[in-house]
């Protein structure tokens, strides 16, 4: 089963999500769950001009029939309650899909964590959560995802970069396809140009010295120029030591279309690459061509488990 958690009410994610599940067969249809908020998917099937019957668990809107879980108003976020649901009901059979919403939505254990894959990190108790991002032939891995830019260094080991590189390969290997090749960026300006501008890329030039027994490494080479590198781009993961050091080049690049993905857990969380859209909640004319494309690999990952499973 894929889980789709509803997101931020006030948000763009209902809307792309449904515009996109439309798109899908009635075969494909039947894989999905959305955990919503009953009076917010109302909400949002009036703003989008859809008709649509809610009959047991299961809403029909146009001519399409998706599945869902209606949320209880516990006091807690939207967002909070349906991912909390999500996980109440998940397997390491399944995938979870999480629409996007804003950090001052997920709280867990009464602590307002700062977005999905902190959330999940404490959760289940799980410090190297690997975030990566996909497009296409591109996977991009962050050593450090959403840290103050004055940690970075001090938070970086050697034992760190091994481990998340190897739950990026595994993880990979079990819901896409297999990585031959791994490209590391420096965490200075051209690697610290021999200790000139700072020495922390030891910790990088350690773990590359342990992986290169598993995997073909490259590096550590300047994380402004790190996309240039040509090689098998389809067998390729680019390590960036950052947020901001990977993300603007790949952001640049795919636009909406990519996926944020956890790595690590007991089971695949993914979400689109964008954010909520605060300002165009409810106008009807939010792109859902990145969220066509989650949907799409999900049913994918999810006919490869399955088959697996046979």
């Amino acid at each position: 089963m894929i889980y789709v958690t509803q997101g931020h009410q006030l948000g763009i994610g209902i809307e792309v999500f449904l515009k996109s599940f439309s798109l899908l067969n009635s075969i494909q249809q039947k894989s999905f769950k959305l955990v919503v908020n009953r009076r917010t998917i109302e909400q949002n099937l009036k703003l989008l001009n859809f008709n649509y019957q809610i009959l047991n668990d299961q809403i029909h809107f146009n001519s399409n029939i998706l599945n869902y879980i209606e949320c209880a108003n516990e006091g807690l976020p939207e967002s909070t309650q349906s991912l909390n649901l999500a996980l109440e009901n998940i397997t390491e059979k399944d995938i979870l899909l999480t629409l996007p919403t804003s950090k001052d939505q997920l709280i867990d254990s009464n602590q307002l964590r700062k977005g999905y894959t902190e959330f999940l990190r404490y959760r289940y108790s799980i410090q190297n959560l690997c975030m990566v991002f996909k497009a296409y032939e591109d996977a991009t891995l962050l050593i450090t995802d959403h840290i103050p830019l004055a940690k970075v260094s001090s938070s970086i080991t050697s034992a760190q970069i091994i481990e998340k590189v190897t739950k990026t390969m595994n993880g990979f290997n079990k819901y896409f396809y297999p990585l031959s090749e791994v490209i590391f960026a420096g965490i200075n300006p051209h690697c610290g140009e021999g200790g000139l501008l700072g020495n922390e890329d030891h910790v990088v030039d350690d773990a590359i010295k342990s992986l290169n027994s598993v995997v073909n490494t490259v590096g550590p080479v300047s994380g402004d120029t790190l996309h240039f590198y040509t090689g098998n781009k389809e067998k390729q993961l680019k390590v960036y030591m950052f947020h901001d050091q990977g993300l603007p080049l790949f952001k640049d690049k795919y636009r909406t279309i990519g996926l944020n993905i956890t790595l690590g857990l007991p089971f695949l969380r993914m979400s689109v690459d964008h954010g909520t859209a605060f300002n165009l909640y409810g106008k009807g004319v939010a792109d859902f061509s990145g969220c066509y494309y989650m949907l799409k690999e999900a049913i994918k990952v999810n006919r490869k488990l399955l088959d697996e499973q046979q």
